[in-house]
C-alpha cells in the first residue's frame, strides 16, 4: 500500500504540474528559470492551499413506527417501506428531522416548502417522501378515484437532462419496489406510475411499427436479452453466460438501473405479435418507458426538465397529458397539484424569469388557482443572505405567495465530547509510524496503532479488524470530534487544522504529524465494513495552468535578483 499523506499527495500533484510547465515552455537562461520556479512554488500561482471538508451528518428523528404525527395512510406506507424484517428496507427506518418536518408541512399543513439542506442531507428524500405520502393518502382514502384517474399528480422539474437521469434510479428504488407496488395494489388495485420524460425518452412523434422496430430495438437487445438469460439460468443453473446475466440483472436492479417493469421482455414482446400489442403498460408495471405509454396513461409522478415541459405544452401530441390532469383536478377539488423545483438556485436571471413564466402558464393550463398549486423548491447552494429571502425567491419563481413558504434547514449532528488535544495526545499520535500503518500486512497495521489503542483504553483483543478498533478508539475521542465538527460546518484550510484541533503552543512539526495521523485514522475507522467511516471527507485542491508571465526588460531592474548575468529584470506572474 502506497504511503502518502494528504499534503504529500498535493505536493506531488503540484510538482508534476510544475515539471510539465517547465518542459513545455522552455527557457534557456538559468536565472530566469530560477525565478519562474520560485513563482510556480508560490501559493496563488498555479495552486492554492488545500481545504478539508467532512460530509455533514444530520440529526435523526424517531423511527417511523414511533411517529404518530402524520396521516394514517402516509404512516402505513412509510412503516411498510422502512420495515427491516423482510430484508433491506426501501427507505431508512428513521428520517432526518428536516425530512420529518417536510412531511408534516406538506401532509398536515398544506404549506409550500423551500428545502435548503446541504449535500448528503437526504434532500431528494425530503420531497420524494411527501410525494409518496400524498399518493398514499389518496390511494387509501379514495381508492376508486386513484384507480380511475390517470393524471400527473406531482411534477419534478430539473434544469437539465443530466440531473433528471441521476434521479431516475431513486424513483425506481422507491416507487418501483415490490413493497410499494404491493401496498398500492392492495389499496387501489394499481401501482404508482412514474416516468422520465426528456429527449432521451423514446420516441418523438406518432407511433408506427417501423419506428418501433428501430427505436425500441435497443431495449430488447440489452434489457430483454439479460432477462431472458436470467430466466434460463433459473430454469437450469450453470456457470456460463446465464449466470453472469443473472448477476448483472441483480446488480442493476439494486442500483436502480433496471426499468420498474414486471418483465421488460414480456412488455416488449416478440414477433409475430404486432407492435400495436407490444410495449404497452402492463397491470403491475410502475415505470412508463416510452412517450406513448405516457400519452396513453399519464403517470402519477413525472420527472422532466423545463425545456421539455415547454415543448409539451405547445405540441398537440402531449395535450392529453394536461387534459387528463385537469380532469382529475376538476373532479377532486380537495386535491392539489404538486410541483418540485429541484436545484432551484440555478433559476436566476433570464432563465429564472423564463421558468417562472412557464410555471404560471402551466397553472393556467390546468385551470387552478395558486391555492391549489403546491410548490417544493430545493437547493443546497443558497448563501446565508439567500436563505433570509428564500420565501420571496420561491414566490417570484412559482407565482404563489411568499407567506405560504416554510424554510426547511437541516440540523447538524455535532459530535461530543469535543476539546483541543493536549501534549499527551499530540505525542501519542505523532509517534505513530504511518509507513507501518499503510502497510498491506495486517499485523503491521495493528502494530502501528497498538500504542494509540492502549492510550484510548481499547484492548487489542476486543475486535480483530483494524477499522473496528479505530472506531472504538475514536468514537468519543474529544480532539477527533473537534476535527469532525469544525470541518463539518465549513471547509478548513489544511494548514489551519493543527491549531484548531490541538494546543497551538506546541511545535508545528509535531502538530502537523499528529493531525496527519488523526486524519488517517478517522478515514479508516468503521464500525462495520459496509458503514461510512467516522470521517467521510473530501479534499478541495485547486490547480490551474500558468496564466502568463511578464518580465522587466531592464537588466538593471532594482527589483531583480542579484544576478549580473541575467539578460532582463524581475519576472512577474499574471494573477
Amino acid at each position: 500500500m502506497k504511503t502518502a499523506t494528504i499534503q504529500q499527495t498535493i505536493d506531488e500533484l503540484r510538482q508534476s504540474l510544475t515539471h510539465y510547465i517547465e518542459a513545455t515552455y522552455h527557457i534557456g537562461h538559468p536565472s530566469i528559470v530560477k525565478q519562474r520556479r520560485e513563482l510556480l512554488n508560490q501559493i496563488g500561482g498555479i495552486y492554492q492551499a488545500p481545504y478539508l471538508e467532512s460530509t455533514p451528518r444530520y440529526k435523526s428523528a424517531s423511527p417511523y413506527n414511533e411517529i404518530d404525527s402524520l396521516p394514517p395512510a402516509a404512516l402505513e406506507a412509510l412503516r411498510v417501506l422502512s420495515d427491516t424484517k423482510s430484508g433491506k428496507p426501501v427507505i431508512y427506518p428513521s428520517p432526518y428531522t428536516h425530512q420529518l418536518e417536510a412531511l408534516q408541512e406538506i401532509l398536515n399543513n398544506n404549506r409550500n416548502l423551500m428545502i435548503m439542506t446541504g449535500t448528503g442531507s437526504g434532500k431528494t428524500e425530503s420531497f420524494l417522501l411527501p410525494i409518496l405520502g400524498k399518493f398514499a393518502i389518496e390511494a387509501c382514502e379514495n381508492p376508486e378515484r386513484f384507480k380511475k384517474y390517470n393524471a400527473v399528480r406531482a411534477l419534478v422539474l430539473y434544469p437539465m437532462n443530466a440531473l433528471v437521469n441521476d434521479q431516475l434510479s431513486r424513483l425506481r428504488t422507491m416507487f418501483g419496489s415490490p413493497q410499494t407496488v404491493a401496498l398500492f395494489e392492495k389499496w387501489a388495485k394499481r401501482p404508482v406510475l412514474f416516468a422520465r420524460y426528456t429527449s432521451r425518452t423514446p420516441y418523438a412523434g406518432l407511433r408506427t411499427p417501423n419506428k418501433d422496430s428501430k427505436r425500441l430495438a435497443s431495449i430488447g437487445e440489452f434489457f430483454g436479452e439479460i432477462e431472458d438469460a436470467k430466466r434460463r439460468y433459473e430454469h437450469s443453473p450453470s456457470d456460463g453466460e446465464e449466470y453472469r446475466a443473472a448477476k448483472l440483472f441483480d446488480t442493476l436492479k439494486v442500483r436502480g438501473k433496471w426499468p420498474s417493469k414486471e418483465s421488460v421482455s414480456d412488455w416488449l414482446g416478440k414477433a409475430p405479435v404486432p407492435w400495436a400489442k407490444r410495449a404497452i403498460c402492463r397491470p403491475h408495471d410502475s415505470e412508463l418507458i416510452t412517450r406513448h405509454e405516457v400519452h396513453a396513461s399519464p403517470p402519477d409522478l413525472l420527472i422532466t426538465n423545463y425545456s421539455m415541459l415547454e415543448y409539451m405544452m405547445m405540441r398537440p401530441i402531449e395535450r392529453g397529458i394536461f387534459d387528463a390532469t385537469k380532469e382529475w383536478l376538476d373532479a377532486c377539488p380537495d386535491e392539489k397539484f404538486l410541483i418540485v423545483l429541484d436545484e432551484a438556485h440555478l433559476y436566476r436571471g433570464a432563465q429564472g424569469a423564463e421558468v417562472g413564466l412557464l410555471i404560471r402558464r402551466l397553472r393556467e393550463r390546468l385551470g387552478i388557482p395558486a391555492e391549489r398549486f403546491q410548490v417544493i423548491c430545493s437547493t443546497a447552494s443558497f448563501s446565508d443572505e439567500g436563505k433570509k429571502n428564500a420565501g420571496v425567491f420561491g414566490a417570484q419563481l412559482s407565482g404563489v405567495s411568499a407567506e405560504s413558504f416554510v424554510s426547511i434547514v437541516g440540523e447538524l449532528q455535532l459530535r461530543s465530547p469535543e476539546d483541543r488535544g493536549s501534549m499527551v495526545d499530540i505525542n501519542t499520535l505523532a509517534a505513530v509510524n504511518l509507513k507501518q500503518f499503510y502497510s498491506a500486512d495486517h499485523s503491521q497495521q495493528l502494530a502501528a496503532i497498538e500504542n494509540f489503542l492502549k492510550f484510548r483504553g481499547v484492548s487489542v483483543k476486543d475486535v480483530s479488524d483494524v477499522d473496528a478498533k479505530l472506531y472504538l478508539a475514536l468514537y468519543d475521542y474529544a480532539p477527533f470530534n473537534r476535527l469532525v465538527n469544525e470541518t463539518m460546518t465549513a471547509a478548513v484550510s489544511l494548514s489551519k487544522l493543527p491549531e484548531i484541533i490541538f494546543d497551538d503552543t506546541i511545535p508545528s512539526n509535531l502538530l502537523e504529524k499528529a493531525t496527519t495521523v488523526l486524519l488517517a485514522f478517522g478515514s479508516r475507522a468503521k464500525k462495520t465494513p459496509n458503514e461510512a467511516s467516522l470521517l467521510p471527507c473530501r479534499i478541495h485542491s485547486f490547480f490551474r495552468g500558468l496564466p502568463g508571465l511578464w518580465i522587466c526588460m531592464d537588466p538593471n531592474c532594482p527589483d531583480a535578483l542579484r544576478d549580473r548575468r541575467s539578460p532582463a529584470g524581475r519576472l512577474f506572474s499574471q494573477l
